[in-house]
């Protein structure tokens, strides 16, 4: 009996592991449960990673292509007003500034003369730096140099200590690493020089992040890889080229990335930042995470059911990965959309939290109903008697079930409704405050905190539109008030 009930627990142990895969029994199971019972939202949840992946590359490729364009109008109006190529370093400060205000991302915008020397900067400390074979930017003046016509290039991200000392500029996060947006100056098809814009990099983690919209707060993040350099050969596949939600205790609810997160393979960490410090491996095999090799190897990548695959924490994650270019950036990046499977497929809904009310009920509604009928018929009543106090049982008991389903059950979904519309008639009715967000952790883990987080989501995307209009309509303005 003993080797019989030790054989079976044994071949118990086995299908546990099959049936939960890398994640085993413990781990697994809960997770294979809470997936099971959300199962039939996997095509839904593969749309949302979907649709998040691309809401936030088009984002980002439209805004390079944007501040490709300032450097590309300042250029021309300083072309314009020195015609003979002389500098008019008043007039340049003019120039300077007002293009500086029409695109804020730049924290600098500076000029290069043929000898990559700093001629003119909005930072007046700069001024006067050469930058010679050994600096960090020289690949990149090197690859818009070399190329027919002079060609432009996004370079980097790469550590520049002056990003830090001239201070953030729209981003509330800000360290040394930095993208440079190089333009050719030339004439006569001769190199004399480049116009520079430098961005810190915390800038392009938050078009990415969209954190007020984020869609799971507690594990989603959307973070930019290295996935085939072309121009930046040192920096390898798989290299973190943005900042991680997770990189300090500012949205880790658990360990941090800058305290360091603890796996059974060691801890993992960075000291700086997360830029170009961490590398999205496995701690239990040390290779690449199968969302980013994937998606390196074949462009795109979903996967969004149990089990999941291992991330740099090893922790079961999902989601969607992509790669893509953006405008005139020599190398090829990868972005992550991914999420806990334990969030993603967290919820509870509607209808299962009713369902999992009426079985108690059921069960002692059956078990009272048979005490009553055993001292009813053991007391010999009279059948009218019996008929009578089955009927009032039935009735009393049925009010109490009724009453129990709504406490429990319909009465929060109904709260929680009349919160979403409250919210949503002050925002129609009133003067539309898209600062506003509902508090999805007010709301239970069911289809009313999915709302919740989808409304939040849509108006942050209302209110990023806004912000371009408003940004727009104000470049309209200054521009017809030049030509007057």
């Amino acid at each position: 009996m003993v080797l019989y009930l030790n054989d079976l627990a044994h071949k118990t142990y086995n299908r546990g592991i099959r049936m939960f895969g890398w994640l085993g029994l413990k781990k697994g199971s809960p997770l294979w449960w809470s997936y099971r019972l959300n199962r039939k939202l996997k095509d839904d949840v593969e749309s949302i990673f979907e649709g998040i992946a691309h809401t936030r590359v088009e984002p980002l490729k439209d805004w390079t292509q944007e501040y490709w364009g300032h450097l590309d109008r300042l250029l021309g109006q300083m072309e314009a007003a020195s015609p003979a190529g002389k500098p008019d370093t008043a007039l340049w400060g003019r120039l300077f500034a007002e293009a500086h205000k029409r695109a804020p991302d730049f924290s600098e915008i500076y000029l290069l003369d043929a000898a990559d020397t700093v001629i003119y900067s909005t930072y007046a400390a700069h001024q006067g730096t050469r930058y010679d074979k050994e600096s960090a930017i020289y690949p990149g003046l090197n690859y818009v140099r070399e190329g027919r016509e002079g060609r432009k290039c996004l370079f980097g991200p790469y550590g520049d200590p002056l990003t830090l000392a001239i201070g953030p500029s729209t981003s509330s996060f800000h360290d040394k690493m930095t993208p440079l947006f190089i333009v050719p100056v030339m004439d006569g098809g001769v190199y004399q020089g480049a116009l520079c814009g430098r961005v810190p990099n915390d800038v392009i983690g938050d078009l990415i992040q969209r954190e007020s919209g984020h869609v799971y707060p507690d594990s989603g993040d959307n973070y930019l890889f290295m996935a085939k350099p072309v121009l930046h050969r040192q920096i390898a596949p798989g290299t973190a080229l943005s900042r991680s939600r997770f990189e300090d205790r500012t949205f880790t609810h658990g360990e941090n990335l800058k305290d360091g997160v603890t796996t059974d393979w060691g801890v993992v960490s960075v000291k700086e930042h997360t830029e170009l410090e961490l590398m999205f491996t496995d701690p239990a095999t040390g290779e690449l995470h199968p969302g980013v090799a994937n998606t390196i190897r074949n462009g795109s990548n979903l996967f969004a059911q149990f089990p999941g695959y291992s991330d740099y924490r090893h922790i079961p994650v999902i989601g969607k990965g992509l790669t893509f270019r953006l405008p005139h950036c020599p190398d090829e990046w990868g972005m992550m959309c991914e999420g806990d499977l334990e969030e993603v497929y967290r919820i509870r809904g509607i209808s299962w939290r009713l369902f999992r009310l009426q079985p108690p009920l059921l069960g002692v509604s059956a078990v009272l109903a048979g005490v009553l009928v055993y001292l009813l018929a053991s007391g010999r009543m009279p059948l009218a008697v019996t008929a009578a106090a089955v009927a009032v049982f039935n009735l009393l008991y049925g009010l109490l079930a009724a009453l129990v389903l709504h406490r429990k059950g319909t009465e929060p979904i109904a709260r929680h409704l009349q919160r979403i519309n409250g919210f949503i008639r002050i925002n129609a009715e009133g003067k539309g405050d898209l600062t506003q967000r509902l508090r999805p952790d007010e709301f239970g883990g069911d289809e009313t905190q999915e709302l919740a987080k989808w409304i939040n989501n849509m108006i942050d995307s209302l209110e990023g539109i806004m912000l371009q209009v408003k940004q727009a309509s104000g470049d309209v303005l200054a521009s017809q008030r030049q030509s007057q």
